[in-house]
């Protein structure tokens, strides 16, 4: 029974839902960032704490585990990629982009 709580629990947190901000998904990242205007390494990095982190811009990213980024638009070319693989500092259930790729969220209003 608790085998079966603890996946269900996963598979909620894995698909990272919220009332304040939505996935975009996850993106191949440019020379320059795709997100520019900030940028922290938090050492309890997941979309939550980066996006309290973000306070005040429309878009931001987790990448690499612990690296968060903001922005108020995205840097063009957005090329959609499958490296966000990396387990989040804040919370490995969840994953923080990867190398050269980032997991992108919209803020809702």
């Amino acid at each position: 029974m608790l085998v079966i709580l603890l996946s269900c629990f996963t598979l909620i947190l894995s698909s990272v839902h919220s009332a304040h901000y939505i996935r975009l998904g996850c993106m191949k990242e440019i020379p320059g960032r795709l997100l520019r205007a900030k940028a922290g390494v938090l050492k309890l990095n997941s979309p939550w704490h980066c996006e309290q982190f973000c306070q005040g811009y429309t878009y931001f990213g987790v990448q690499y585990s612990k690296e968060c980024f903001c922005g108020n638009q995205l840097i063009f070319p957005i090329t959609p990629s499958t490296a966000c693989t990396m387990a989040c500092e804040g919370n490995r259930l969840l994953v923080c982009g990867g190398s050269y790729a980032i997991d992108v969220y919209q803020r809702v209003p």
